[in-house]
């Protein structure tokens, strides 16, 4: 077994071999790790670099799956990048490519195929050795057991631990849904009518299907995730990295949702942080127009995704979220009239503490704690005044929303403080947001923030939220 990691009692899953696992209930798990640790060498709790080998056949969620731990692990503070197989034999062979490509019993088309993995894997390496990377994902089917050992070896030559994550869906209803709302707006269908790329991506999993074997050694380390989540195996996994990277998959879904972000409205003191002050009218007002905007926005996307996909979002419910702060669970409370709507209090949600720097304009601030002002200028995102928090502070202790948001299959409004919207932003924003921009990232209330987690990457729309006749 790989040493590192955790002893005794928290290295739980290293010392269990081979379990199954239920899917996880709905409820914030009390073990959590902090948000973007960092250290001198980049590599966090003492795991060295790790490779993971996805299996499985096409539309099962391997892309979704790796975008969405990637997007976790970079979170924490792990260097993490998915190699998408899919992307290296585009660049070779470009979009117009046979089915020939994806017949695994076609010997004219081997060489193409190991010429695109090796590509990949290559890359890989030199991410994971040279290139200040400590987890990769190699995004591709890796559908026969003796290719997967000869990745798998070609890695622990360079000390390279492998992990595999085998995603198998025995729900014929989830490929297909995938197949429609996924697949068919990939690069290679991008000029494609819906129809005619359902079919000829049905074509290539067709093709690959009888060459398919599952993963049945059990000295390597793996993950077999069936349905999305709705049921887990694990095997011999080995460190604490390996067993986040198990405690994520466990909330794992692949179900379309959206998130949507909207700050609070305005209260009746709203410098004050401590006095918790109601909804001023022009407060009333804002949360009349957002709910307004928030349920415009839902019927047109609702109507755009029948058109396109044919499939039928009406029934979907949306769950709102809400700081216990007065302003903020009053705005939410003209979204609950409706029946197919809850609203939910969350202390997590707050806005940073201030501490000594409450009620104070930033001229005030700068003259009364000028060495407190120059260090929070070196790092906003770290530095915390006195008895305040920092916005550090904040993004740890809202990890466990973080964690329920993936795991919610509704969609979710949140409606908090704008510090509190940062950090969650900042979450799903792409790989690279430094920590020194987050606490300058603006949420007027003019507008609200859609985001939509997909296989291909978080789209993002910001939506006016005055009313039509305004």
């Amino acid at each position: 077994m790989w040493g590192g990691g955790l002893r005794r009692g928290k290295i739980l899953f290293s010392l269990i071999n081979f379990f199954t696992l239920k899917q996880v209930p709905n409820r914030a798990t009390a073990a959590m790790a902090a948000q973007l640790y960092k250290t001198h060498t980049g590599q966090l709790f003492h795991a060295g670099s790790i490779a993971i080998i996805n299996v499985g056949l096409p539309a099962r969620g391997k892309t979704h799956g790796s975008r969405s731990l990637i997007r976790y692990m970079n979170w924490l503070g792990v260097k993490s990048k998915s190699f998408h197989m899919g992307q290296y034999r585009r660049r070779l062979y470009g979009t117009d490519i046979s089915a020939d490509y994806f017949d695994l019993g076609n010997e004219t088309m081997a060489a193409a195929r190991i010429r695109s993995e090796d590509s990949c894997i290559q890359d890989i390496i030199e991410y994971l050795t040279s290139g200040g990377g400590q987890l990769a994902i190699f995004d591709a089917s890796n559908l026969r057991a003796e290719r997967r050992r000869e990745i798998y070896e070609r890695f622990e030559q360079h000390q390279i631990r492998a992990l595999f994550i085998e995603y198998i869906c025995e729900n014929e209803a989830i490929v297909d849904e995938n197949i429609r709302k996924v697949k068919i707006t990939s690069p290679d269908y991008i000029t494609m009518d819906a129809d005619a790329a359902a079919a000829d991506f049905k074509e290539r999993i067709a093709r690959m299907a009888p060459y398919y074997e599952t993963i049945e050694d059990r000295d390597m380390s793996f993950i077999k995730l069936y349905n999305v989540g709705e049921h887990i195996v694990v095997n011999n996994i080995r460190g604490y990295l390996q067993s986040r990277v198990v405690f994520y998959m466990m909330n794992l879904h692949i179900s379309d949702r959206t998130i949507y972000l909207a700050r609070s409205g305005e209260s009746s003191n709203e410098g004050s942080y401590k006095a918790d002050a109601p909804l001023s009218e022009t407060g009333h007002k804002y949360a009349q127009n957002l709910r307004d905007a928030i349920y415009r926005r839902i019927a047109e996307r609702n109507q755009q995704v029948l058109a396109k996909t044919g499939v039928d979002l009406s029934t979907r419910k949306l769950k709102v979220w809400t700081s216990t702060h007065v302003k903020s669970y009053q705005t939410a409370e003209y979204f609950s009239q409706r029946d197919n709507v809850t609203v939910r209090r969350r202390m997590l949600l707050k806005g940073l503490n201030p501490g000594v720097c409450e009620n104070l304009p930033l001229d005030q601030v700068r003259a009364k704690f000028p060495d407190e002002y120059q260090a929070y200028l070196r790092d906003p995102y770290h530095h915390r005044y006195s008895l305040a928090e920092s916005y550090h502070d904040v993004s740890v202790r809202l990890e466990p929303v973080i964690l329920e948001l993936e795991r919610e299959r509704d969609d979710i409004l949140i409606i908090a403080p704008e510090s509190a919207l940062r950090c969650i932003y900042a979450y799903f924003a792409p790989q690279g947001l430094p920590d020194s921009l987050i606490p300058t990232l603006a949420f007027p209330r003019s507008i609200f923030v859609e985001l939509t987690p997909t296989a291909y990457g978080c789209k993002e729309r910001r939506i006016g939220i005055s009313s039509p006749n305004e």
